[in-house]
């Protein structure tokens, strides 16, 4: 029988039941990766918008005065 290894972060991984744990931990972190990475771009839309908001506010009040 061939043994089955995988080596990371030097931790020696040889059985089937260890590898499809790593895998699926692997999968699920990724996941969340692009999760926190969504919720980054959602927070420099959002303020974004409210910097043009107050900036379109400042600029019509200037320009009615």
């Amino acid at each position: 029988m061939t043994r089955h290894g995988i080596d990371h972060n030097r931790l020696k991984v040889t059985s089937r039941r260890q590898i499809a744990h790593l895998r699926a931990r692997r999968a699920h972190e990724r996941q969340w990766r692009d999760v926190r990475k969504l919720a980054r771009l959602y927070r420099q839309v959002r303020l974004a918008a409210i910097l043009i908001g107050i900036t379109a506010t400042i600029v019509v009040a200037l320009l009615r005065t």
